[in-house]
């Protein structure tokens, strides 16, 4: 446990760092995602922005994921945020069978076995999603989650200083 906490320590140094030599929005949110993979051994991680009017998440960042899956699955918004205001977020053991997750065989075919989902919030408003994704089934821990919070935290946050620009 101490070894994923110094890693996490890590990457919030790097990401700070990122953010004191950086203004641009998607270099930094490309840290983020990649970071998420990095510090806790995903296969894919994405930075989703709501779209109020379509109802859905649209893409912003992303690593590991490829097109023909983004393009093929778009995220409905409302089943998704009801389940992370209730919890604070949304961890899917098993996304290819799971009855919240939407396409299941796409799932399967992209190698997606867990999600968690976390709320990026700016200005006590729910604007996205960061989602990790992994190759095996995984129960995420507390301190899994907590830190992906955090890095979502990051990525509003970074949002937000780029709109103040």
């Amino acid at each position: 446990m101490t070894d994923n906490k110094t890693d996490y320590f890590r990457t919030f140094c790097k990401i700070s760092k990122a953010f004191g030599t950086t203004y641009k929005k998607e270099e930094l949110l490309d840290i983020i995602v990649q970071s998420a993979i990095d510090s806790m051994d995903g296969k894919a991680a994405c930075l989703f922005l709501a779209d109020r009017e379509a109802d859905t998440f649209v893409s912003v960042a992303q690593k590991g994921l490829s097109e023909n899956y983004l393009h093929a699955n778009s995220v409905s918004a409302r089943k998704t945020v009801e389940e992370i205001l209730k919890t604070g977020y949304l961890a899917i053991r098993d996304a290819t069978t799971d009855p919240r997750m939407q396409h299941h065989e796409a799932k399967k075919a992209e190698g997606i076995a867990s999600i968690l989902d976390v709320p990026v919030i700016v200005n006590d408003k729910l604007i996205g999603v960061l989602a990790l994704y992994t190759g095996t089934p995984r129960d995420f821990s507390q301190d899994e989650t907590d830190f992906l919070s955090a890095l979502a935290e990051q990525g509003g946050m970074a949002i937000q200083n780029t709109r103040l620009l």
